[in-house]
């Protein structure tokens, strides 16, 4: 019991900075203050396409690849700053105290690109010893290969700011708020659960869609705590969805993006095991890999502790 307690604790970098807020409101002030920052992100989002609506839908026209780039970067880059203003204007902290920690920047944040790609990859070699994947199209073998490449580059970019984005509002605020304020269980039972919410609306959505979000809402705490920052859960989040999308040409939370793809892959079989219309996350596939993800990083915390 003890044991389990040193792990389940607000005593790591990444809460001990939390501590510096001016207020750490009630779990329930929290939600309302998150649900606000959120709207005004959207908000401000909306503002801006309405009013450069003929230009992005000209660079729509010219590059793909760019408009999705332009559509991530803007939507979630306002989100980012809505957070970070927040956090150094109202809170009256720096905005490294959501964890952008100095130390190990580069090997922390190129360990979490590469864990996406392994976990992503590891879930279609079960898939493909299952006969439930094929690849339709290497897309680099043909005419397109160099614009391809260079598409799925600029459109990481994008997903660098997206997957950055979530992680700054869930895992760099609401997690360590709540749980500095109450507790870490309550905490990471919240912060996953409204990170499954968010993608409510997603299409295709199923229940197993969002039991398998919330459960990397848990993995991605998980992280996050073990390696006392976010570099790594954001670098994690970003080549996952990449990866999905860009790499393999599946769906990314229900649905086909922009920018292009290396390969062309197809699942087929029982929706339930490969996750359908949803992609891999909606698939019981998914499941399993991410409770053998949040098992490996228990043991490595409790060996931390």
């Amino acid at each position: 019991m003890k044991k389990y307690e040193s792990i389940l604790t607000v005593n790591t970098p990444l809460f001990r900075k939390t501590k510096q807020s001016r207020f750490l409101p009630h779990f329930l002030i929290s939600l309302l203050i998150f649900l606000f920052l959120l709207f005004v992100g959207y908000f401000v989002s909306f503002l801006i396409f309405q009013g450069s609506e003929p230009i992005l839908r000209e660079i729509r026209i010219m590059s793909e690849p760019v408009f999705f780039f332009l559509m991530l970067a803007i939507s979630c880059g306002i989100q980012i700053l809505v957070f970070f203003s927040w956090v150094k204007f109202i809170e009256r902290r720096k905005v490294e105290t959501l964890g952008f920690f100095k130390e190990g920047v580069i090997y922390r944040y190129i360990r979490g690109f590469i864990t996406g790609i392994i976990m992503l990859a590891a879930a279609l070699a079960v898939l493909a010893l299952l006969g439930m994947v094929k690849i339709e199209a290497v897309n680099i073998s043909s005419e397109r290969g160099t614009g391809i490449m260079s598409a799925v580059m600029v459109v990481l970019i994008g997903w660098m700011i997206q997957g950055a984005s979530e992680e700054i509002m869930i895992r760099g605020w609401l997690l360590p708020v709540i749980s500095v304020r109450h507790n870490l269980v309550l905490g990471i039972i919240i912060s996953s659960s409204i990170f499954g919410f968010l993608h409510l609306f997603n299409n295709n959505i199923s229940f197993l869609a969002i039991l398998n979000l919330i459960l990397f809402g848990v993995f991605a705490a998980f992280y996050a705590l073990w390696e006392g920052g976010l570099w790594g859960i954001c670098a994690l989040h970003t080549s996952w969805n990449w990866a999905q999308g860009n790499l393999f040409g599946l769906e990314v939370s229900g649905s086909l993006y922009g920018g292009g793809s290396i390969l062309d892959l197809e699942t087929f079989g029982p929706g339930v095991i490969t996750g359908g219309n949803f992609g891999v996350e909606g698939g019981l596939i998914e499941t399993a890999s991410l409770l053998t993800g949040i098992f490996i990083l228990y043991v490595l915390m409790r060996r931390k502790s």
